[in-house]
């Protein structure tokens, strides 16, 4: 798998090419997540259009989703949106990161970058507290 992250002003892109294992988009996650500039992102995009194929499992989405459970205690106001047509790809998205009982970050699905940037234009910001020190508890 490669992929390629690019910064925006608001947010990051980061675009997926060949095949994509569970393994390796965990840790595409992790490194973008642990990245200091991911704590002022209001959104980030998971650009699957180039991607050959992927074994992104149910078992790995669930990982995803605790990991994004643990970084939306420090930023809150993030979205996160898959560009896929890969409909095995979608509807585990839909089931685990969207209707889940775990799912903290809001997430969309949308068949191309275009679409998925026209969603997240049509959202409003999100100004929440972070949680990391415990702000919401007061």
């Amino acid at each position: 798998m490669a992929y390629e992250v690019d910064w925006e002003p608001e947010g990051l892109l980061k675009r997926f090419s060949g095949f994509v294992s569970g393994r390796e988009f965990i840790q595409a996650v992790e490194q973008t997540q642990a990245d200091p500039r991911f704590d002022e992102a209001h959104y980030v995009i998971n650009d699957f259009s180039e991607a050959s194929g992927h074994s992104l499992s149910e078992e790995t989405l669930t990982q995803i989703s605790a990991i994004n459970y643990g970084a939306h205690a420090s930023n809150p106001n993030c979205r996160i949106v898959y560009v896929t047509t890969d409909e095995s790809l979608k509807e585990r998205v839909r089931q685990v990161l969207i209707a889940s009982n775990m799912s903290s970050y809001q997430t969309e699905v949308c068949p191309s970058l275009a679409e998925a940037r026209d969603w997240l234009d049509s959202q409003p910001k999100l100004h929440l507290l972070s949680n990391v020190m415990g702000f919401r508890n007061i």
